[in-house]
C-alpha cells in the first residue's frame, strides 16, 4: 500500500515557525531588547583629545554609542573620531595603525559613512564586551570614550549610549 505525503502543509508549518516570519511565536525584532545607559556631551577643541569614563550597560551583550555634533554632515563640518578602551588606558594616543591590545587597544567598533573624500564620517561605535566579558571590561564593566577633535576646528558633540540585547535580524 502506498502512503501520500503532501509536502505543502509541512512547508507551510515551516514558513510559520521561521524565526523572522512572527507567525508563531515572537519574530526575530521582537526578541531584541534596547535600553538608555546615559548621554554624554562636551566640547573637544581642534587637535585636542576628550575623555569620558562610562559604565557599560550590563542589561545587554554591547553598548551602542551614537555620535553627532555640530555640522557633521555639512561641507567643510568637523571630522570627529570616537575611540574606545579599557579603563586602565592613561596614555591614549591616536594611532594609525590603532593598538590591537593592551589596556588603550580598541574595544569598540566605528561605523558610520563614507564622505566625498572617501573618509569615514563616524556616527556610531559598537562596544561588544559586556556581559560575560569582565576580564576585558572589569567588575562592574566600565570603559573609557576617547574623542578625537577636528584638525581646525572645536566641536560640541553629543554620544547616547544604549545598551542591546537579542539576535541579529
Amino acid at each position: 500500500m502506498l502512503t501520500r505525503v503532501s509536502i505543502i502543509p509541512a512547508l507551510g508549518l515551516l514558513v510559520a515557525t521561521a524565526p523572522g516570519c512572527g507567525l508563531i511565536g515572537p519574530s526575530c525584532l521582537a526578541r531584541q531588547n534596547r535600553g538608555t545607559v546615559t548621554t554624554l556631551s562636551g566640547e573637544v577643541e581642534a587637535q585636542k583629545v576628550a575623555v569620558h569614563r562610562g559604565a557599560h550597560g550590563a542589561e545587554g551583550s554591547q553598548n551602542d554609542v551614537n555620535i553627532t555634533w555640530n555640522g557633521q554632515f555639512g561641507a567643510g563640518g568637523s571630522r570627529i573620531k570616537v575611540y574606545a578602551t579599557r579603563v586602565e588606558c592613561v596614555e591614549f594616543v591616536p594611532e594609525n595603525p590603532f593598538p590591537a591590545s593592551g589596556p588603550c587597544g580598541s574595544i569598540g567598533s566605528a561605523g558610520g559613512a563614507r564622505v566625498d573624500d572617501g573618509d569615514l564620517l563616524q556616527t556610531s561605535l559598537v562596544i561588544t564586551n559586556g556581559r560575560g566579558n569582565p576580564d576585558i571590561l572589569g567588575s562592574p564593566p566600565e570603559y573609557k570614550l576617547w574623542v578625537v577633535g577636528d584638525s581646525t576646528q572645536k566641536t560640541r558633540y553629543t554620544m547616547t549610549i544604549t545598551w542591546f540585547y537579542g539576535p541579529d535580524c
